[in-house]
């Protein structure tokens, strides 16, 4: 298969969602709150991560990127944030379709965010994951990200 890294286009963000449904529920903040207190105020996980990458939508359209088959497909998507009063670069989400996870897809996207960094003047990148996200933690360390710190979440009814 022969996977081309291209930035994003308003008709791709259905795609980007459905993708964000099915590569997260191992790796969300949301699902896992979801899991111990069930769904809250009927807003299920999915629909509060769909909102974010909806948000990184549009928030920077231009450093949204996306992977696509030879078909034209979407198979994965980098979404970033710019903090130029610090030139930090921030990617808050990244996902790739669980059928072609492990091939590669996620670099090559994480590569193009990088480089957008660069070419926008960017000095440093910021990316977070849970603790139990292996496969995560194995990728932005292979690259040459160095974790600072590791947080807790807390939750609790009221």
């Amino acid at each position: 298969m022969t996977v081309t890294i291209r930035r994003y286009r308003e008709p791709d963000r259905a795609r980007l969602l459905d993708i964000t449904e099915e590569a997260f529920p191992e790796a969300s903040l949301d699902r896992l709150i979801e899991q111990r207190y069930g769904v809250l105020n009927d807003c299920p996980w999915p629909l509060r991560k769909r909102a974010q990458v909806d948000a990184d939508c549009d928030a920077n359209p231009d450093g949204v990127f996306v992977a696509v088959d030879e078909t034209g497909a979407v198979l994965g998507y980098i979404t970033t944030r710019l903090w130029r009063e610090t030139r930090v670069g921030w990617i808050p989400n990244l996902a790739v379709t669980p059928a072609c996870q492990g091939q590669g897809i996620g670099r090559r996207l994480l590569e193009a965010a990088l480089d957008y960094f660069r070419a926008v003047g960017m000095t440093h990148a910021k990316i977070e994951t849970l603790a139990h996200n292996a496969r995560g933690e194995h990728l932005y360390t292979s690259l040459g990200f160095d974790e600072l710190a590791r947080q807790i979440h807390f939750t609790m009814v009221l």
